[in-house]
């Protein structure tokens, strides 16, 4: 009884001490999750209530925006607050066809958001998924992560004894004593925050779960209760996939309630990229499009931020926001300071979100793979084809962009082409290219009659 009474006062000391300095950072990240498959967006089949809860608790911001509507880019650009394209990294990984002397991952030139934290004092770990690059100069503790347990590479196995290229820091892990992969993400993440919760040096911990991403293996025990409510195997199957990261998310803000340190604690809950549809079973309604493509349901993403205290709970912010502005976010919660030798594409969203800083967070909002590209300016968004005229959409008389009036608003589209031009200019070329099959694969996304058809329930 003696030493309970001793180690609730250590923790409640230590507590005390954390909330009077900077605070903890944690990001939550999920992997090719729909738009519809979130009960705070009215799911009625997947239940997510801890992830619900964060957004009870902090600003759900409803026009959450990724710098890509594919994986490894657009992890490139939240970890550096820039657009990718800035830096080459503009293809999904592997990649095909490295130029000479180019990393295929992200360039060495390039801080993370882990690097500038670390600097400025952080304890930075990264749980899940790093996909951006295999080179030893690429490994996550080579780019500000203190601490690393996951997978180099875009996608693993989850059922327990099946995943073989987990690793912690460098060392490759036996697969056979791993549970599930989306368990064993969770557990790490508590492991983590539990032996920061002894020291007074703040942390960062980024937690990018790679569910609901395939292969689809989902929980045994979860898969039997759900398969009967779904016509379709994969349907369920992202279901219990979706349950799982839940859990895991609670688990989590659990760990931080009973270490002491929900109150200073920053929380962040996004999503890569749009649903994966049909391969993982997603759904992105009521938005267009899916993972792959720059229409809402590949670029729209949940975008949660907590921060007791600081952020009013249960409030909602509609103006445009990115994880580009991610970085500065933190970065600016940590006291840390921008380099000055280069340009960040996002901004410190707390001014924004609290009201003491008016206007919006950005002009627009700029997307580049390949020979497509479009721009969000306003209630305006535009996507630019090499082959095909450009679509414009009034996203507010048109959210889920079902008719294109391009036709009937020159002026608009034209100074639409004209900003993406513009800002074409400030880009490098790709350092490595893609499969030709991926070009043709995203132009079929575009066709909203062929999507519909791949729809799953």
């Amino acid at each position: 009884m003696r030493s309970l009474v001793v180690s609730s006062i250590v923790i409640a000391t230590l507590a005390a001490a954390q909330d009077s300095k900077r605070p903890n950072i944690v990001l939550l990240f999920a992997d090719d999750a729909g738009w519809a498959d979130f009960s705070m967006h009215r799911s009625t089949t997947h239940a997510t209530p801890h992830i619900d809860r964060i957004a009870k608790e902090g600003v759900r911001c409803i026009a959450g925006y990724v710098s890509a509507p594919v994986c490894a880019p657009s992890r490139a650009g939240l970890l550096t607050g820039r657009y990718q394209q800035r830096f080459g990294f503009e293809f999904n990984l592997p990649g095909q066809q490295a130029k000479p002397g180019f990393l295929r991952g992200l360039p060495k030139s390039e801080l993370t958001v882990a690097t500038l934290l670390k600097k400025a004092g952080y304890r930075t770990g990264l749980i899940g998924k790093w996909h951006q690059g295999k080179a030893d100069a690429c490994h996550p503790n080579a780019r500000g992560f203190d601490h690393f347990f996951g997978m180099i590479g875009g996608s693993s196995p989850y059922s327990p004894g099946l995943a073989k290229r987990i690793v912690r820091n460098r060392e490759r892990l036996a697969a056979e004593n791993l549970p599930y992969l989306t368990d064993a993400f969770g557990d790490e993440a508590c492991a983590f925050m539990e032996k920061q919760a002894s020291q007074t040096q703040p942390f960062f911990l980024f937690v990018s779960f790679n569910a609901p991403h395939g292969p689809m293996q989902p929980p045994e025990d979860a898969m039997q209760k759900m398969r009967p409510d779904f016509e379709t195997k994969v349907r369920a199957a992202n279901a219990a996939m979706t349950r799982s990261l839940d859990d895991n998310v609670g688990k989590i803000l659990a760990r931080l309630d009973s270490l002491k340190l929900a109150r200073n604690t920053l929380v962040v809950f996004t999503n890569d990229n749009g649903g994966a549809m049909p391969y993982n079973g997603s759904l992105n309604e009521p938005y267009a499009g899916t993972k792959g493509t720059f229409l809402e349901g590949g670029v729209r993403v949940p975008f949660i931020v907590r921060w007791p205290g600081r952020l009013a709970a249960g409030k909602t912010y509609d103006a445009p926001v990115s994880t580009l502005d991610l970085l500065p976010t933190f970065c600016a919660a940590a006291g840390a300071t921008l380099p000055a030798d280069r340009t960040y594409d996002g901004v410190d969203l707390v001014p924004f979100l609290t009201g003491a800083k008016e206007g919006i967070p950005h002009e627009a909002l700029f997307w580049r793979l390949d020979d497509v590209a479009a721009i969000r300016h306003g209630q305006w968004k535009l996507i630019r084809f090499a082959e095909h005229p450009p679509r414009l959409h009034d996203l507010m008389a048109d959210p889920s962009e079902r008719k294109n009036v391009a036709a009937g608003t020159a002026k608009v589209r034209q100074d639409l082409l004209a900003r993406i031009a513009s800002w074409e200019k400030q880009l490098t070329e790709p350092h490595w290219t893609r499969a030709r099959k991926w070009r043709q694969h995203s132009y079929e996304r575009y066709d909203q009659a062929k999507v519909d058809g791949w729809k799953r329930r």
